[in-house]
């Protein structure tokens, strides 16, 4: 994993342009998500109940005693390589297909994250967020594996320079309601800037 992080940071450094303004925001709920950073990588956690009581169900269905499910957005290339290297990190400067990915959790974020951010979503945000993934995968969904390996559905929304996993995360926060940047977000680190920066909002609240 550090490895596929300092390849492809090396390859998306060059092309990080700053975020556009965020959005107006809107009156918080209960509903919850956590941000959880990986290496190169953010997920977007959600809690087992959510998704099993939700339109993502499908995924949850062989792993009923997960605490969580965090989902993903990677280059196809990428994400089925055993070992990527450079040519992987060049095929992602040049974009291509997509997949969407899930996990199946024991805790409410993965095993490895060595950051997270806990934010609170306006009403009906869980279901913003189910619709935006649903949007990208075919039906029947799979369900995610009980053992926590990663389940890879191809996306239609295909990976660019422009649009990697972690603008994808912040994609899908700003489709829950949340105002938050988009356009520029490429790497993890401004991706968890911006999250703490809408924490901080919420915090103050």
């Amino acid at each position: 994993m550090p490895q596929r992080r300092a390849i492809l940071v090396a390859a998306l450094a060059g092309s990080c342009a700053g975020p556009v303004p965020p959005r107006t925001a809107r009156p918080l709920g209960t509903e919850g998500v956590i941000a959880a950073a990986e290496a190169w990588h953010v997920d977007l956690c959600l809690p087992g109940a959510a998704v099993r009581g939700g339109a993502l169900a499908p995924f949850a269905a062989d792993a009923t005693g997960a605490a969580g499910f965090a989902f993903g957005f990677g280059l196809e290339s990428w994400m089925r390589a055993d070992r990527p290297g450079s040519a992987e990190a060049l095929a992602a400067l040049g974009g291509g297909p997509a997949v969407v990915s899930v996990r199946a959790l024991a805790a409410s974020v993965p095993p490895g994250a060595e950051d997270q951010v806990a934010l609170r979503l306006p009403e009906g945000g869980t279901a913003a967020i189910a619709r935006f993934i649903l949007g990208q995968v075919a039906a029947p969904v799979p369900p995610a594996p009980a053992s926590g390996a990663w389940l890879l559905v191809p996306s239609r929304l295909p990976y660019s320079i422009g649009f990697t996993c972690n603008g994808w995360v912040m994609r899908a926060l700003a489709e829950a309601g949340l105002p938050v940047p988009v356009e520029g977000i490429r790497l993890r680190s401004a991706a968890i800037a911006a999250v703490r920066a809408e924490a901080a909002r919420q915090a103050a609240v």
